[in-house]
Formats: C-alpha cells, sequence, structure tokens
C-alpha cells in the first residue's frame, strides 16, 4: 500500500514497478505512460535522420553504429561534433530520469529503486550514503530505463573500472549539464580507490579529454 501521495517513477515511465504493492510511491492506474515523449537522447538522434535509431537499444552501442554507417573515424572532425552532442544529450537525460535537486528527496528514492537498494531509505542522508556506497555504471543507468535491463552493482570500484573499460561506457562528468545527484555516483574510473573522488571527471566514470572513445 502506497504511504505517500507522489507517483512511482519507474510506475510513471514503463507502468511497472518491482516493488508491486510494497512500494512506498503512487501507483496511478490512470496515469498515461510518458514513453512517447521525446528525450534528449531522441532529440539528439533526430539531427542524423538518415540513420535508423533504435530507441529501445543501448545509447552508445546506437552512436558507435551510427559512426559505423556514417565511417567515421576518431580524428573526423564531424565526428567530434556529434560526439560532443551526444554527450550533452546523455548528461540532460540522466538529468530527466534522475533530477538534480540534491534536496528532492522523491528523486533520492527513485534512485535507490534503480539500483535496487532496499529496503529504500525514508531520509536524504541515509539515501545519500547508500548510494554513495554503490558502484554502478552511470551509462548502465540510462540505459535501464529503455532497455528494461537491471543495473549491474559492482562489489568495488575496481571492478566497476574493469567494467566501464571494456564496455567503454564512460560518463562525461565534466559537462556542463551534469547535475547535483551526479556527485554522489561519481568513481574513480581509470585509477580506482585512490583518494576521493573529483567532479572534474579527470579519474572517473570518463577518459578525460586526452582519450576519445
Amino acid at each position: 500500500m502506497s504511504s505517500s501521495s507522489r507517483v512511482c517513477y519507474s510506475y510513471s515511465q514503463t507502468a511497472t514497478c518491482r516493488f508491486g504493492s510494497q512500494c512506498k510511491y503512487a501507483h496511478d492506474e490512470g496515469l498515461e505512460v510518458t514513453n512517447g515523449t521525446q528525450t534528449p537522447l531522441d532529440g539528439f538522434f533526430a539531427t542524423y535522420s538518415v540513420f535508423d535509431y533504435d530507441s529501445s537499444a543501448s545509447a552508445p552501442s546506437e552512436f558507435y553504429r551510427m559512426c559505423g554507417q556514417f565511417c567515421w573515424d576518431r580524428e573526423d572532425k564531424e565526428r567530434e561534433k556529434a560526439h560532443s552532442d551526444f554527450k550533452d544529450a546523455l548528461v540532460r537525460q540522466f538529468n530527466e530520469i534522475y533530477g538534480t535537486d540534491v534536496n528532492d528527496l522523491t528523486s533520492w528514492r527513485n534512485l535507490c529503486q534503480t539500483v535496487r537498494i532496499s529496503p529504500i531509505p525514508d531520509t536524504l542522508k541515509s539515501c545519500r550514503e547508500a548510494v554513495k556506497a554503490t558502484h554502478v555504471n552511470i551509462v548502465d543507468l540510462i540505459d535501464a530505463k529503455v532497455t528494461k535491463d537491471p543495473v549491474t552493482r559492482f562489489v568495488s570500484e575496481a571492478k566497476l573500472s574493469e567494467y566501464t573499460k571494456s564496455t567503454g561506457k564512460f560518463f562525461p562528468t565534466d559537462n556542463a549539464y551534469a547535475g547535483g545527484l551526479l556527485r554522489y555516483l561519481l568513481r574513480r574510473i581509470l585509477n580506482p580507490g585512490q583518494g576521493r573522488v573529483s567532479r572534474s571527471g579527470q579519474k572517473t566514470q570518463t577518459r578525460g579529454k586526452r582519450r576519445r572513445h
């Protein structure tokens, strides 16, 4: 039974929720699912009309597929521009899904729900601490809303680093659109376990400016 008047984000997006009747957020049966609304990523790929974008697939895999279709190599100026715009869209997509207000308990609880923290904490402080202790790939958090794949939780920063490097799912943490919730998810990917996490993006889920993907 819901104990909140706020609508569950997962249910509003997909009409499903893994917590079912035990979810603390409202499941409004009359609510229209918002999957038809154009997202920042939809808008980005729409600018390349000749590319047949699959919105149900992983965003990075679609970007790399588009690069292959257009025969862009890593030094191609057009690819560089597209990659910059793609990173903007990726960050804005995260903000749209999870929010940017670090003082919004609803945003925190929806994030905890997605990364399968159970039970979901009741306070801002406990939500933040739970998220900070959880190692997940940020790109996977975004993809999960369309692919419906569960987000993998890694036992350590080092394991997350290995996964990120092997898949190329580096998140542009130094982007101008990066919101407040992101800093609790940033991890040192190139040098895991070394000191505190920085918001610069140099040693988090991004390659930094010296290396491109």
